[in-house]
């Protein structure tokens, strides 16, 4: 499937689970919570802004982990996401916003085994655009990174993703270059989505894309 059907195939699943009035007033109701008054969103904005940001879907390991736990980043990234999603500054809300969309189509949808793999790798897409495009501190992306591609692995079959944030120099063998790289360099400025491989065998099924 290419970014464009997989755009669609999105914005129609959103639009087929969403009633688009339900979900005007629970977004104005939530932006009380940050505008002047001190007014608490109702029952149906907390509900909806807890499923945005995942928090009936992730597990306790990564919502009440502590800084020494090994899911500590992951949940310090969950909860960026979830302040950047009410940010004033609408280009960051709407990075943050894809990037929910894709996690929340990722978990909830149901589609086939292609199909999932697909979708986790555009879902690291919109995750390093987030991470470079807010931007976030590095060390979080760094530290992130591996742990979301983990979860995400966890709603697949028979392969893995690996992020490369790790590895500085291109290798025509697990990356190839996104579109607006240098052809020419071979130092990797940053990665754009995640590496997949297959388990059984640990040859690459997807190359992580990196910008050069």
């Amino acid at each position: 499937m290419d970014n464009e059907r997989l755009k669609r195939a999105v914005l129609a699943t959103l639009e087929q689970a969403l009633d688009a009035d339900a979900l005007a007033r629970a977004v104005t109701e939530a932006g009380a919570v940050v505008g002047p008054t001190t007014a608490a969103p109702s029952p149906g904005a907390q509900k909806l802004l807890a499923k945005i940001v995942l928090s009936d879907l992730l597990d306790d390991a990564i919502l009440s982990a502590r800084p020494e736990d090994r899911t500590f980043p992951l949940r310090l990234f969950f909860a960026e996401l979830g302040t950047l999603l009410a940010s004033d500054d609408e280009t960051r809300a709407d990075l943050a916003f894809c990037l929910a969309s894709g996690l929340n189509f990722f978990f909830r949808a149901t589609m086939d085994p292609e199909g999932k793999v697909r979708a986790a790798l555009e879902t690291s897409r919109a995750f390093y655009a987030v991470a470079y495009g807010v931007p976030l501190d590095p060390e979080l992306i760094v530290k992130s990174a591996p742990l979301l591609a983990a979860l995400l692995t966890s709603e697949l079959d028979k392969v893995r993703l690996e992020a490369v944030d790790h590895t500085k120099v291109f290798d025509s063998q697990i990356h190839e270059r996104a579109a607006g790289a240098d052809p020419t360099s071979s130092r990797i400025v940053r990665p754009e989505t995640f590496l997949c491989r297959v388990t059984a065998n640990n040859a690459v099924k997807a190359k992580a894309q990196v910008f050069t």
